[in-house]
């Protein structure tokens, strides 16, 4: 207790600090709020026992435990993981939208590594004038609305702290007021619309494009059987709602058990199911 009151007075420390376990922290939780706690990951394969007709079983094939309340940074290291633990290429993977980043869009690329996973950034279908409408023409250096409007380069804008500065383009107050979608495509009143694009523009555009091609839509739709079914197995069946131990090392190796015995289960399930196979052949 004492340490603790002595790092939360301390100039520059922090502005809590959990005595229980000092290693947590909090973290959001799925109906809202947040909690202390850590932060598991895990990534799956689906194996198929042999026959044509057999169900597929559940194989985890990376798991860890973060401190960090954002997914983001863990998309790469659960791949190397899952390609180290299988001992071969991941040519494509699932992962849903709050890995979503340019820099993991980039890795994957150059991995060779196609990567299905939603920009919560891209344009539903509710939004005609979302930027990604806005057509870039690199001879000119400007893009042009969905209304033919012409957006040209204003300069830098530095506004992002900790990322580089964008470009931004804007349309005329004069195009834009005469405009009849005016109301729809901006809120600006005192200038026209304008847009910015970063360094990653070109790699965000084509990966939204490559998630409204159907391979896209029927891949992703596999997802919804890979790890959700996995954690609410450990979750109901392993009884894994809450970990145990304390520390971030205790509760790695806690979740690296619960892994190691979900994957027993799985390939006791295989082993029975070829055996069963085997006994029908005969």
């Amino acid at each position: 207790m004492a340490e603790a009151l002595a790092r939360v007075t301390d100039a520059g420390g922090p502005a809590r600090a959990n005595v229980a376990d000092p290693a947590a922290t909090l973290q959001k939780r799925r109906g809202g709020g947040f909690q202390v706690g850590y932060n598991p990951q895990a990534m799956l394969a689906r194996v198929r026992p042999p026959g044509p007709d057999a169900p597929g079983k559940l194989l985890i094939t990376a798991a860890d435990v973060t401190t960090d309340r954002d997914d983001h940074g863990q998309l790469v290291p659960m791949l190397e993981q899952a390609a180290a633990v299988t001992g071969a290429p991941i040519p494509e993977a699932l992962a849903d939208g709050g890995y979503h980043s340019a820099a993991n869009l980039a890795a994957c690329e150059a991995r060779g590594q196609v990567i299905v996973m939603p920009d919560p950034q891209a344009p539903r279908p509710d939004q005609p004038y979302h930027k990604d409408r806005f057509v870039y023409d690199p001879q000119t250096d400007t893009f042009t609305c969905p209304q033919g409007q012409a957006l040209t380069f204003q300069g830098l804008d530095r506004r992002q702290a900790g990322g580089p500065p964008v470009r931004r383009y804007r349309a005329s107050k004069l195009a834009c007021d005469a405009c009849p979608a005016r109301a729809a495509c901006t809120t600006a009143a005192a200038k026209g619309r304008s847009i910015t694009s970063g360094p990653d523009e070109a790699l965000l555009r084509r990966h939204r494009a490559f998630m409204t091609t159907d391979d896209a839509k029927t891949a992703y739709r596999r997802r919804k059987t890979l790890p959700e079914p996995a954690f609410g197995i450990l979750k109901e069946q392993q009884a894994a709602r809450r970990f145990l131990l304390r520390g971030l090392d205790h509760v790695r190796a806690e979740w690296s058990l619960l892994a190691t015995a979900s994957n027993l289960r799985t390939l006791a399930g295989l082993r029975q199911a070829a055996a069963l196979t085997s006994s029908a052949a005969a």
